[in-house]
Protein backbone atom coordinates (compact mmCIF):
# COMPACT_ATOMS: atom_id res chain seq x y z
CA UNK A 1 0.00 0.00 0.00
CA UNK A 2 1.46 3.10 -1.59
CA UNK A 3 2.12 6.01 1.77
CA UNK A 4 -0.46 8.97 1.67
CA UNK A 5 0.21 12.06 -0.75
CA UNK A 6 0.81 15.13 0.98
CA UNK A 7 1.81 19.24 0.63
CA UNK A 8 3.09 20.29 3.89
CA UNK A 9 4.52 23.62 4.70
CA UNK A 10 7.02 24.66 7.50
CA UNK A 11 5.35 24.15 10.90
CA UNK A 12 2.24 21.66 9.52
CA UNK A 13 1.93 18.45 11.90
CA UNK A 14 2.62 16.33 8.88
CA UNK A 15 5.56 17.94 7.76
CA UNK A 16 8.92 15.58 6.98
CA UNK A 17 11.41 15.62 10.15
CA UNK A 18 14.15 17.02 9.17
CA UNK A 19 15.90 13.59 10.42
CA UNK A 20 14.06 11.83 7.81
CA UNK A 21 15.31 13.91 4.86
CA UNK A 22 17.76 12.98 2.37
CA UNK A 23 20.32 15.75 2.20
CA UNK A 24 19.76 19.19 4.40
CA UNK A 25 18.77 21.09 1.32
CA UNK A 26 15.46 19.02 1.67
CA UNK A 27 14.34 20.41 5.27
CA UNK A 28 12.23 22.89 6.33
CA UNK A 29 15.12 24.63 8.06
CA UNK A 30 17.20 24.99 4.99
CA UNK A 31 13.99 26.10 2.96
CA UNK A 32 12.56 28.35 4.97
CA UNK A 33 15.59 30.53 5.53
CA UNK A 34 15.85 30.65 1.60
CA UNK A 35 12.27 31.09 1.15
CA UNK A 36 12.48 34.21 3.20
CA UNK A 37 15.04 35.73 0.86
CA UNK A 38 11.95 36.08 -1.93
CA UNK A 39 9.01 36.54 0.29
CA UNK A 40 7.85 33.23 -0.26
CA UNK A 41 6.54 29.99 1.43
CA UNK A 42 8.50 26.95 1.98
CA UNK A 43 6.57 23.58 0.65
CA UNK A 44 7.29 20.03 0.18
CA UNK A 45 5.11 17.58 -1.99
CA UNK A 46 6.10 14.19 -0.48
CA UNK A 47 4.76 10.20 0.17
CA UNK A 48 6.62 9.92 3.81
CA UNK A 49 10.46 10.17 2.34
CA UNK A 50 9.89 7.39 -0.25
CA UNK A 51 9.57 10.43 -2.33
CA UNK A 52 10.28 13.81 -1.66
CA UNK A 53 9.82 17.41 -3.17
CA UNK A 54 10.58 20.71 -1.40
CA UNK A 55 10.04 24.38 -3.36
CA UNK A 56 9.51 27.81 -2.76
CA UNK A 57 6.57 29.15 -3.95
CA UNK A 58 6.40 33.21 -4.65
CA UNK A 59 4.53 35.40 -6.67
CA UNK A 60 4.41 35.04 -10.36
CA UNK A 61 1.79 38.06 -10.81
CA UNK A 62 -1.48 39.51 -8.74
CA UNK A 63 -3.15 35.64 -8.96
CA UNK A 64 -0.30 33.36 -10.38
CA UNK A 65 2.33 32.06 -8.44
CA UNK A 66 5.40 29.69 -9.93
CA UNK A 67 8.24 27.90 -7.65
CA UNK A 68 11.56 26.58 -7.13
CA UNK A 69 14.04 24.32 -5.52
CA UNK A 70 15.52 26.14 -2.15
CA UNK A 71 18.72 27.54 -3.33
CA UNK A 72 21.31 24.73 -3.44
CA UNK A 73 20.50 20.94 -4.66
CA UNK A 74 17.71 18.71 -4.12
CA UNK A 75 15.19 18.47 -6.61
CA UNK A 76 12.92 15.41 -6.30
CA UNK A 77 14.44 12.67 -4.32
CA UNK A 78 13.45 9.11 -5.14
CA UNK A 79 13.87 6.27 -2.40
CA UNK A 80 15.41 3.22 -4.36
CA UNK A 81 12.41 0.85 -3.70
CA UNK A 82 9.50 3.26 -5.55
CA UNK A 83 8.95 1.56 -9.06
CA UNK A 84 8.26 3.85 -11.52
CA UNK A 85 4.22 3.63 -11.16
CA UNK A 86 4.91 5.19 -7.92
CA UNK A 87 7.34 7.83 -9.23
CA UNK A 88 4.58 8.54 -11.70
CA UNK A 89 1.43 8.85 -9.22
CA UNK A 90 3.25 10.89 -7.32
CA UNK A 91 4.13 13.12 -10.48
CA UNK A 92 0.31 13.30 -11.21
CA UNK A 93 -0.56 14.42 -7.55
CA UNK A 94 2.04 17.04 -7.46
CA UNK A 95 0.92 18.10 -10.85
CA UNK A 96 -2.37 18.76 -10.14
CA UNK A 97 -1.36 20.01 -6.88
CA UNK A 98 0.24 23.01 -8.80
CA UNK A 99 -2.54 23.55 -11.16
CA UNK A 100 -5.47 23.63 -8.37
CA UNK A 101 -2.75 26.31 -6.24
CA UNK A 102 -2.54 28.62 -9.71
CA UNK A 103 1.31 27.57 -9.99
CA UNK A 104 2.21 28.06 -14.04
CA UNK A 105 6.05 26.86 -13.77
CA UNK A 106 8.74 25.24 -11.46
CA UNK A 107 12.28 25.03 -11.88
CA UNK A 108 14.04 22.67 -9.93
CA UNK A 109 17.39 21.76 -9.14
CA UNK A 110 18.39 18.18 -9.01
CA UNK A 111 21.05 17.07 -6.22
CA UNK A 112 24.22 15.79 -7.97
CA UNK A 113 24.68 13.52 -5.10
CA UNK A 114 21.56 11.41 -6.19
CA UNK A 115 22.02 10.51 -9.99
CA UNK A 116 19.64 7.95 -9.75
CA UNK A 117 16.79 9.91 -8.57
CA UNK A 118 17.67 12.38 -12.26
CA UNK A 119 17.64 9.09 -13.58
CA UNK A 120 14.01 7.99 -12.56
CA UNK A 121 12.69 12.02 -13.31
CA UNK A 122 13.78 11.45 -16.88
CA UNK A 123 10.53 9.66 -17.27
CA UNK A 124 8.06 12.53 -15.70
CA UNK A 125 5.99 13.81 -18.20
CA UNK A 126 6.41 18.18 -18.55
CA UNK A 127 9.70 17.99 -17.19
CA UNK A 128 12.60 19.10 -19.32
CA UNK A 129 15.80 18.39 -17.83
CA UNK A 130 19.07 20.70 -18.41
CA UNK A 131 23.13 19.44 -17.77
CA UNK A 132 24.42 22.37 -16.23
CA UNK A 133 28.19 22.30 -15.31
CA UNK A 134 29.96 20.01 -12.97
CA UNK A 135 30.56 20.20 -9.44
CA UNK A 136 33.04 18.88 -7.38
CA UNK A 137 32.98 15.97 -4.35
CA UNK A 138 35.51 14.75 -2.76
CA UNK A 139 35.34 11.33 -0.64
CA UNK A 140 36.98 11.51 3.08
CA UNK A 141 35.76 8.50 3.98
CA UNK A 142 39.15 6.29 3.72
CA UNK A 143 40.69 8.90 6.12
CA UNK A 144 42.37 12.54 5.83
CA UNK A 145 46.00 10.53 5.05
CA UNK A 146 44.10 9.33 1.70
CA UNK A 147 42.26 12.95 1.35
CA UNK A 148 46.07 14.70 1.34
CA UNK A 149 47.18 11.87 -0.62
CA UNK A 150 45.14 12.47 -3.84
CA UNK A 151 45.34 16.28 -3.61
CA UNK A 152 47.19 17.75 -6.57
CA UNK A 153 51.18 18.65 -5.86
CA UNK A 154 49.99 22.34 -6.14
CA UNK A 155 47.35 22.30 -3.36
CA UNK A 156 49.90 20.57 -0.66
CA UNK A 157 52.25 22.84 -1.26
CA UNK A 158 49.63 26.08 -1.29
CA UNK A 159 49.02 24.44 2.38
CA UNK A 160 52.18 23.84 3.55
CA UNK A 161 52.61 27.79 2.32
CA UNK A 162 50.12 28.91 4.93
CA UNK A 163 51.48 26.82 7.70
CA UNK A 164 54.72 28.36 7.30
CA UNK A 165 53.22 31.72 7.26
CA UNK A 166 51.87 31.03 10.66
CA UNK A 167 48.37 30.79 9.68
CA UNK A 168 45.90 28.00 11.53
CA UNK A 169 42.33 26.75 11.05
CA UNK A 170 39.84 24.69 12.48
CA UNK A 171 35.93 24.06 12.00
CA UNK A 172 33.62 24.49 15.44
CA UNK A 173 29.66 24.76 15.65
CA UNK A 174 28.38 28.84 14.95
CA UNK A 175 27.63 30.93 17.83
CA UNK A 176 25.10 33.97 17.21
CA UNK A 177 27.83 36.59 16.69
CA UNK A 178 29.10 34.53 14.11
CA UNK A 179 26.35 35.68 11.22
CA UNK A 180 25.82 38.92 12.76
CA UNK A 181 26.55 42.02 10.31
CA UNK A 182 30.18 42.96 10.68
CA UNK A 183 31.44 39.86 11.92
CA UNK A 184 34.65 38.06 10.63
CA UNK A 185 32.67 35.62 8.31
CA UNK A 186 30.13 38.16 7.41
CA UNK A 187 32.79 41.00 6.88
CA UNK A 188 34.74 38.14 4.72
CA UNK A 189 31.98 36.61 2.64
CA UNK A 190 30.69 40.14 1.72
CA UNK A 191 33.25 41.72 0.80
CA UNK A 192 34.76 39.02 -1.71
CA UNK A 193 31.12 38.45 -3.23
CA UNK A 194 31.78 42.05 -4.11
CA UNK A 195 35.62 41.90 -5.25
CA UNK A 196 33.80 39.24 -7.65
CA UNK A 197 31.31 41.01 -9.00
CA UNK A 198 28.66 38.92 -8.14
CA UNK A 199 25.23 39.15 -8.16
CA UNK A 200 23.46 41.14 -5.41
CA UNK A 201 21.31 38.36 -4.57
CA UNK A 202 24.62 36.69 -3.10
CA UNK A 203 24.58 39.37 -0.48
CA UNK A 204 21.88 37.95 2.01
CA UNK A 205 20.24 39.82 4.74
CA UNK A 206 20.41 39.06 8.44
CA UNK A 207 16.89 37.38 8.91
CA UNK A 208 18.43 34.65 6.48
CA UNK A 209 21.58 34.20 9.00
CA UNK A 210 19.00 33.96 11.78
CA UNK A 211 16.86 31.41 10.57
CA UNK A 212 19.62 29.28 9.00
CA UNK A 213 20.89 29.49 12.52
CA UNK A 214 17.76 28.86 14.46
CA UNK A 215 16.63 25.98 12.26
CA UNK A 216 19.99 24.04 11.11
CA UNK A 217 21.94 24.46 15.06
CA UNK A 218 24.17 21.95 15.32
CA UNK A 219 24.24 20.77 11.41
CA UNK A 220 25.36 24.31 10.66
CA UNK A 221 29.30 24.49 11.06
CA UNK A 222 31.65 27.18 10.48
CA UNK A 223 35.45 27.16 9.70
CA UNK A 224 37.79 29.55 9.88
CA UNK A 225 41.33 30.57 8.69
CA UNK A 226 43.62 32.88 11.61
CA UNK A 227 46.43 34.39 10.96
CA UNK A 228 49.34 34.84 14.01
CA UNK A 229 47.80 37.61 15.40
CA UNK A 230 44.24 35.71 15.92
CA UNK A 231 42.70 38.05 12.66
CA UNK A 232 40.36 36.01 10.95
CA UNK A 233 41.42 36.13 7.20
CA UNK A 234 39.50 33.20 5.50
CA UNK A 235 36.20 31.56 6.95
CA UNK A 236 32.75 29.37 5.52
CA UNK A 237 29.84 27.94 6.38
CA UNK A 238 29.74 23.71 6.27
CA UNK A 239 25.97 22.83 6.16
CA UNK A 240 25.77 19.05 7.94
CA UNK A 241 23.71 16.23 7.12
CA UNK A 242 24.40 12.38 8.31
CA UNK A 243 27.33 11.32 6.29
CA UNK A 244 27.88 14.42 4.09
CA UNK A 245 28.87 18.08 4.33
CA UNK A 246 28.09 20.84 1.97
CA UNK A 247 30.52 23.84 1.55
CA UNK A 248 28.19 26.28 1.45
CA UNK A 249 29.45 30.49 1.48
CA UNK A 250 33.33 30.91 2.00
CA UNK A 251 35.03 34.43 1.72
CA UNK A 252 38.78 35.54 2.55
CA UNK A 253 41.09 38.14 2.28
CA UNK A 254 43.11 38.35 -1.13
CA UNK A 255 46.50 38.96 0.79
CA UNK A 256 45.89 35.91 2.82
CA UNK A 257 44.98 33.91 -0.08
CA UNK A 258 47.73 34.71 -1.77
CA UNK A 259 49.27 32.77 1.49
CA UNK A 260 47.23 29.78 0.32
CA UNK A 261 44.34 30.39 2.98
CA UNK A 262 41.38 29.09 0.85
CA UNK A 263 43.41 25.83 0.34
CA UNK A 264 44.38 25.49 4.20
CA UNK A 265 40.45 26.10 5.05
CA UNK A 266 39.34 23.28 2.19
CA UNK A 267 41.67 20.86 3.44
CA UNK A 268 40.49 21.61 7.33
CA UNK A 269 37.00 21.23 6.45
CA UNK A 270 38.09 17.94 4.52
CA UNK A 271 40.05 16.35 6.99
CA UNK A 272 37.09 17.93 10.09
CA UNK A 273 34.46 16.52 7.75
CA UNK A 274 36.85 13.04 7.62
CA UNK A 275 37.55 12.75 11.27
CA UNK A 276 33.93 13.06 12.10
CA UNK A 277 32.01 10.39 10.43
CA UNK A 278 31.22 12.06 7.10
CA UNK A 279 31.93 9.59 3.66
CA UNK A 280 31.77 12.67 1.02
CA UNK A 281 32.19 16.62 1.10
CA UNK A 282 30.21 18.53 -2.35
CA UNK A 283 32.59 21.58 -2.76
CA UNK A 284 30.24 23.10 -5.55
CA UNK A 285 31.51 24.22 -8.97
CA UNK A 286 32.57 27.65 -10.78
CA UNK A 287 30.96 30.49 -11.43
CA UNK A 288 31.15 29.70 -15.08
CA UNK A 289 32.52 26.08 -16.87
CA UNK A 290 36.16 25.04 -15.74
CA UNK A 291 36.75 28.58 -14.66
CA UNK A 292 39.44 29.31 -12.02
CA UNK A 293 37.28 28.26 -8.79
CA UNK A 294 36.03 24.81 -10.40
CA UNK A 295 40.03 24.33 -10.88
CA UNK A 296 40.84 25.10 -7.60
CA UNK A 297 37.91 23.03 -6.01
CA UNK A 298 39.26 20.29 -8.35
CA UNK A 299 42.67 20.45 -6.97
CA UNK A 300 41.75 18.38 -3.85
CA UNK A 301 41.72 15.31 -5.57
CA UNK A 302 37.26 15.29 -6.11
CA UNK A 303 35.24 13.38 -8.44
CA UNK A 304 33.45 15.74 -11.28
CA UNK A 305 29.51 15.26 -10.23
CA UNK A 306 27.33 16.26 -12.94
CA UNK A 307 24.42 18.72 -12.00
CA UNK A 308 21.22 19.02 -13.44
CA UNK A 309 17.89 21.38 -13.52
CA UNK A 310 14.63 20.87 -14.21
CA UNK A 311 11.86 23.06 -15.84
CA UNK A 312 7.98 22.34 -15.34
CA UNK A 313 5.32 24.50 -17.53
CA UNK A 314 2.24 23.63 -15.32
CA UNK A 315 -0.16 25.81 -16.91
CA UNK A 316 1.28 26.53 -20.90
CA UNK A 317 -1.92 28.99 -21.28
CA UNK A 318 -0.80 30.89 -18.06
CA UNK A 319 3.10 30.61 -19.47
CA UNK A 320 2.45 32.06 -22.25
CA UNK A 321 0.41 34.83 -20.65
CA UNK A 322 3.00 35.98 -18.66
CA UNK A 323 5.90 36.11 -21.00
CA UNK A 324 3.82 38.01 -23.07
CA UNK A 325 2.46 40.84 -20.36
CA UNK A 326 6.26 40.67 -19.73
CA UNK A 327 7.11 41.24 -23.04
CA UNK A 328 4.95 44.17 -23.36
CA UNK A 329 6.12 45.70 -20.25
CA UNK A 330 9.61 45.54 -21.81
CA UNK A 331 9.09 46.38 -24.85
CA UNK A 332 10.27 43.45 -26.13
CA UNK A 333 8.91 40.49 -27.80
CA UNK A 334 7.72 37.19 -26.32
CA UNK A 335 10.39 35.21 -28.62
CA UNK A 336 12.75 37.38 -27.35
CA UNK A 337 12.06 36.51 -23.99
CA UNK A 338 12.22 32.57 -24.42
CA UNK A 339 15.16 32.86 -26.35
CA UNK A 340 17.54 34.01 -23.49
CA UNK A 341 17.21 30.45 -21.91
CA UNK A 342 16.14 31.90 -19.06
CA UNK A 343 13.51 29.60 -16.91
CA UNK A 344 10.55 31.18 -16.60
CA UNK A 345 11.01 33.48 -19.61
CA UNK A 346 8.81 36.15 -17.95
CA UNK A 347 11.48 36.32 -15.39
CA UNK A 348 14.26 36.95 -17.76
CA UNK A 349 16.91 40.01 -16.79
CA UNK A 350 16.64 41.73 -20.43
CA UNK A 351 18.59 45.01 -20.66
Amino acid sequence: MSAPFSVDGAGDDSVLLDADCPDVYFTSAYGTATAALDSGGWQVAHEDDRLILPYVSRPANETDLDAFTPYGYAGIHVDPGCSAADLARFWRQTMDHWRQTRTVAVFLRFSPLDPASVQAARALDQLELTQRQDTITVTVSQGPDRVWDVMEGRSRTAIRKACGAGLSAAVRPTDPGDLTTGSPFRRLYESTMIRLGSQPWYLFPDHYYEQLAAGLDKALTIAEVRAADGTVVASALVLRHRDRAHYHLAGSEPSASRLGANNLLVWTILSWASENGCRLVHLGGGVRPDDGLFRFKRSFGGARTPFWTGAVVADPDRYAALIAARARQLGRSAEELRSTGFFPAYRAAVG
